[in-house]
């Protein structure tokens, strides 16, 4: 515990109970996610007033898409001047490591105020490979996801992270868009994937419309929306990851997935066939009666072609349905640190990687890695030589600065100070 005060004393401006210290000693993204998933709102916090006074008001909603919006445009800063007017004192954008995090800093007694959730970018399009956005819509429920998500994000060179800041059932009221039709279900109002009111929606709508404005869109060879979910062992037990599209059972929607035409989901499946143990069961709806088909995921609908005003009400279909939605239901296992690099291979192999046009700070062409796969620097074939020092391109990628073994035993050590797992 000495070595620990120890630590803390030289952190004279950390705030240990503050969403902000997360980005102060966070050695890694992994860690930042983890840390900031602790102040996430838990189970069964709010009553109807509370749920209430946390919700977006006047102005609040329109201008947290604007901010998520602003964040996919940043080129080289990340400037807390985005944040609206309205937003301010509640969240900020800060960098870290060679990303953009937009974050709440309000807390009250470790937990976020409003919880609206997290948003990270690269910070410099250079170091954007892939225009794969990733999510994660139910921390504090669906475990590990939260840094699974933020792992292949990072490793993959995708564009975008979206992790909301409530647990599904942080108020335990039915949600007044997705309707339970049995007692086996269970849709709360705080269930961002069930509910248009959450912010999670607002963003992923935000995010949506960003893509689909740059040139060519959201094309299936390099452009997806990924969100990680976890199920429990009693449910689909027979499938290791169970992915999906927003398309359910029925026969047309079996067809969608068997037909000829290429979709990022058949890739994916796969390409995680092959990155993970010849033995799991990796289904889509066509091998599979798995009822986790996310035909109900309110983000997914819309990505599928249902207008906003009718994603509530009307499930997509087979004509309709784009393929850029990915929804991967997992097992424990497939969710473990140990097969984050499969997942990451299998990304990586399903999205094409597509450098941006600009040119380095060292006026180095960007090119793709042979060996990550990632964009990255090089003139005349020669990878440049960049400031940590990487002189050979299979090392070259985005790079944070590195932890000594003893700074990361105090962080490890403060995360279980903290009540981390």
């Amino acid at each position: 515990m000495p070595l620990l005060f120890w630590f803390v004393d030289l952190q004279t401006d950390i705030d240990l109970m503050s969403p902000r210290s997360c980005l102060q000693i966070a050695p890694t993204v992994e860690a930042l996610v983890t840390c900031l998933d602790k102040f996430t709102v838990p189970h069964a916090y709010y009553d109807a007033m509370t749920h209430e006074l946390a919700q977006p008001v006047g102005t609040q909603r329109e201008d947290w898409k604007a901010v998520v919006q602003a964040l996919l445009d940043v080129n080289g800063s990340c400037p807390g001047t985005l944040v609206p007017l309205s937003l301010q004192g509640l969240y900020t954008v800060e960098p870290f490591q060679g990303f953009c995090v937009l974050y709440e800093t309000a807390s009250r007694c470790g937990t976020y105020l409003k919880g609206w959730g997290f948003f990270i970018v690269p910070s410099s399009q250079r170091d954007i490979s892939r225009n794969v956005h990733i999510s994660a819509p139910h921390p504090g429920y669906d475990l590990g996801t939260v840094e699974q998500a933020a792992a292949v994000f990072e490793a993959t060179g995708s564009r975008s992270l979206l992790v909301p800041g409530r647990t599904r059932t942080a108020f335990l009221s039915t949600s007044d868009c997705i309707v339970p039709t049995s007692p086996k279900q269970d849709y709360y109002k705080t269930d961002p994937a069930h509910n248009v009111k959450e912010p999670f929606f607002d963003a992923s709508i935000a995010i949506s419309n960003w893509q689909h404005r740059q040139p060519g869109g959201c094309p299936s060879s390099s452009c997806a929306f990924l969100q990680f979910h976890g199920k429990g062992s009693r449910t689909c037990h027979s499938d290791d990851i169970f992915l999906s599209s927003g398309l359910g059972n029925s026969s047309t929607s079996r067809s969608w997935y068997t037909d000829a035409i290429d979709r990022p989901i058949k890739r994916l499946q796969a390409n995680l066939q092959l990155a993970f143990p010849s033995s799991w069961e990796i289904s889509l709806p066509s091998d599979s009666n798995c009822p986790l088909t996310a035909t109900k995921n309110v983000a997914g609908r819309y990505l599928n072609g249902i207008p906003i005003s009718h994603v509530c009400s009307k499930a997509t279909n087979s004509r309709l349905a784009s393929g850029e939605f990915i929804h991967a239901e997992q097992a424990t296992l497939p969710r473990d640190r140990k097969y984050y690099e499969a997942w990451t291979k299998a990304v990586k192999d399903t999205f094409e990687a597509r450098c941006d046009s600009e040119k380095s700070e060292n006026g180095a062409k960007m090119i793709i890695d042979p060996e990550t796969g990632l964009c990255v620097g090089a003139v005349n074939g020669a990878v440049v030589v960049g400031s940590e020092g990487v002189s050979t391109i299979g090392e070259m990628g985005r790079m944070g600065n590195p932890l000594t073994l003893n700074q990361r035993s105090l962080w490890y050590m403060l995360l279980s100070f903290l009540n981390v797992p």
